[in-house]
């Protein structure tokens, strides 16, 4: 399953580099994937983990980024600007791994997403990691079936 998820992501995350809106670094730059509306952005690719609830991550998808940022393990920690792609499948949330494999749905919904999102003010979060709080810029793309 790890060569299935890392190169499904390693695909996905190379389709949004090639988007016309979309400045890719050149070297890995920690943190920094891209460069999305003059702004630098981490892409994390992931599903929707079984503990979150699928009705609020549709009605409040910043929501969903605050707590993805919150409950990130410690070895893992960031406090960069990210870009979220969340998938999951609405009818069944273990299966929502299959999505991965579906390019044509993702690479449109992220083609759509790309080409009307902005970045601004709405974008800030604030949030806290082990009683500090940061304040960033998150994107949240929630790609359902």
């Amino acid at each position: 399953m790890y060569w299935f998820n890392h190169w499904t992501t390693v695909l996905i995350e190379e389709h949004i580099s090639t988007h016309p809106r979309v400045i890719p670094t050149i070297k890995n730059i920690k943190g920094i994937d891209i460069f999305f509306a003059g702004q630098p952005f981490d892409l994390k690719v992931t599903l929707l983990l079984r503990e979150y609830d699928t009705a609020e991550a549709i009605k409040d998808p910043i929501k969903l980024a605050v707590w993805i940022y919150e409950n990130q393990g410690a070895q893992r920690f960031g406090a960069d600007n990210r870009l979220f792609v969340v998938l999951f499948d609405e009818s069944d949330k273990e299966k929502s791994w299959k999505l991965k494999r579906d390019f044509d749905l993702v690479f449109q919904r992220i083609d759509e997403f790309l080409n009307k999102e902005t970045v601004s003010e709405k974008d800030e979060i604030v949030f806290t990691f082990r009683r500090k709080t940061y304040t960033t810029v998150a994107k949240v793309l929630l790609i359902t079936k």
